[in-house]
């Protein structure tokens, strides 16, 4: 039982400091392009409690996908944070239900939820919002499933906390050309996935990234906002637990290391966003979503051939 008091301790505490290094990001931006911007790191606590003193509006024409879906969005991200083996090992009873496949399943349950709430609130630009949340995902999980069943074929388990003890322990991990390869391509999906340019406009988060939020106001506009920051970190642990995992076996050590590592991820990001370059999104996706595809393949044949 120990371990899934570590799995609540550890969505609680990544909930808590999550919006710090939001913030960061925020102020590092506007510090980038030479604008104001926040007045320091703690903007988007305030914005986020701001949001829960103000009341809930809702379209008169939505139904219970758009009234819950921020809920629901949360739910999901703080679930993805709780199957990721952080704080507890494999042989745990937290640690069986680490798996891939959950993960696969929630994180296609949060874009489905995404897509289906913008439709659902009425607002054509929230549609188109989430018509282009759609069309990512059909250009992204491809290369994430492709890179993940390398590693599980590896591995022989589904078990995310049993692959990240087999890396720890040199079972698997860079030494094999397959895994290595199966790396690079993770992680340029984990980027995309995080709503970063090219893929997303910082200028107009409304109708892109953020489309489903246009209708979203109050304590549900916070709760969203929060549930997405939740699932961008999420992304990022997943491929720190599977591709760079530390070897801690004090648990608040381990989630310590974690969020700095994580939050630097995340805000490293930042310069990428600044100074990487802008395309339209279809010609983004031609120039990096087939090479990334390519070399997620390439970590296929790799271990058809046993290299």
């Amino acid at each position: 039982m120990i371990s899934l008091f570590w799995m609540i301790f550890q969505v609680v505490a990544i909930a808590a400091i999550a919006p710090l290094f939001d913030g960061v990001a925020r102020v590092l931006r506007a510090r980038l392009q030479a604008r104001k911007g926040p007045p320091d790191f703690f903007q988007t606590y305030r914005d986020i409690f701001k949001l829960f003193t103000r009341s809930r509006t809702l379209p008169a024409c939505s139904h219970w996908v758009f009234r819950y879906g921020a809920y629901i969005m949360f739910g999901t991200g703080a679930a993805l944070l709780a199957v990721m083996p952080i704080m507890y090992g494999p042989n745990t009873l937290a640690g069986s239900c680490s798996d891939i496949f959950i993960i696969v399943y929630l994180s296609a349950m949060f874009r489905f939820i995404f897509g289906a709430a913008s439709i659902d609130s009425g607002n054509p630009f929230a549609g188109v919002g989430g018509s282009r949340e759609q069309m990512l995902a059909v250009f992204v999980e491809p290369v994430m499933i492709t890179s993940l069943l390398v590693v599980m074929l590896l591995a022989q388990t589904s078990n995310l906390a049993s692959i990240q003890e087999m890396v720890r322990s040199g079972v698997i991990g860079y030494h094999i050309p397959a895994f290595a390869v199966a790396s690079i391509s993770f992680l340029w999906a984990m980027y995309v996935e995080s709503g970063r340019n090219p893929y997303d406009l910082a200028e107009a988060e409304q109708e892109l990234q953020e489309g489903v939020l246009g209708e979203y106001s109050g304590s549900d506009f916070g709760i969203a906002h929060a549930g997405f920051i939740l699932k961008q970190f999420a992304m990022i642990s997943m491929f720190l637990s599977i591709f760079e995992p530390w070897n801690f076996s004090n648990p608040i050590l381990a989630l310590v290391v974690f969020i700095i590592e994580a939050g630097i991820f995340y805000v490293a990001a930042v310069f990428i966003d600044n100074f990487g370059p802008r395309y339209k999104l279809l010609t983004s996706m031609r120039s990096n979503a087939l090479a990334a595809l390519g070399v997620s393949f390439v970590s296929l044949i790799l271990y058809i051939v046993g290299a």
